[in-house]
């Protein structure tokens, strides 16, 4: 009886991690799509209203937690007028935050800030358009290369599992 709790323990313990992993894949590509809707919002807001960088990242709320707190932290810094230069404060913003994410995204998501801050609407909304194909792109890559290592990393998780009961009977 005792042996069969332990397997049923040891393989149940092992989907679990396994199911923990799947579920942080599935997190950060539901935080690059609410960015790249983010980045959409963004490119209609600059085309067709006129309104303050910083009075849209206050109102900004995403289904995302940490986008949403991060865009309000931003406009909280820019407000009291402490940095030089509003790339900075994009920058260190995301950076204290852990996003999950690997670099080439978030390189590009940092990239993007330059899109709000930029010199006229013209050239920021063509930057935020240029950041949303490549961020858009490397989703894509993101997806498949997920794809790829559940493909492999399920079954030989579940096999090393019966491998390690076969071992302890």
């Amino acid at each position: 009886m005792g042996k069969i709790v332990g397997i049923v323990l040891v393989l149940g313990g092992i989907a679990g991690g396994l199911y923990q992993w799947i579920e942080l894949q599935k997190e950060r590509q539901k935080r690059v799509e609410e960015f790249c809707l983010f980045l959409h919002k963004s490119i209609f807001m600059m085309e067709s209203e006129k309104i303050k960088v910083i009075d849209y990242f206050a109102k900004s709320v995403t289904r995302d937690s940490r986008i949403t707190d991060a865009l309000q932290e931003i406009s909280k810094r820019l407000s009291e007028n402490i940095y030089p230069n509003p790339q900075s404060v994009w920058e260190e913003v995301l950076k204290e935050k852990d996003w999950n994410l690997d670099e080439e995204m978030f390189s590009i998501i940092l990239k993007s800030g330059n899109g709000f801050f930029g010199r006229n609407r013209e050239e920021n909304s063509s930057f935020l358009k240029k950041q949303l194909e490549e961020l858009e792109k490397q989703k894509i890559k993101g997806k498949e290369k997920d794809a790829k290592e559940r493909k492999l990393w399920i079954p030989v998780g579940m096999l090393s599992g019966v491998m390690l009961v076969i071992l302890f009977l």
